[in-house]
């Protein structure tokens, strides 16, 4: 199963080049990965991507939904 998410608003400061309206492709941090990943303060971490390139977040800073088959990278609904 895929998912896409969005920066939360209260969030998008922290994240340069993202937006909190564009829903972005979650990635696995590393191509295998199978389990969630944390930081050292125990926070569950999300690969974005924008475009051609990626970028790591916090997931709970994210909006997250089921990927649509349609487009990769879409506006606010």
């Amino acid at each position: 199963m895929a998912f896409q998410a969005r920066v939360k608003p209260e969030h998008v400061k922290k994240y340069p080049g993202l937006n909190g309206l564009t829903w972005y492709d979650v990635e696995p941090l590393w191509t295998g990965l199978k389990e969630r990943s944390t930081n050292l303060l125990g926070q569950r971490l999300a690969r974005l991507k924008t475009g051609t390139n990626h970028v790591t977040v916090v997931a709970e800073h994210c909006d997250m939904r089921e990927r649509r088959e349609s487009s990769s990278t879409t506006a606010a609904e």
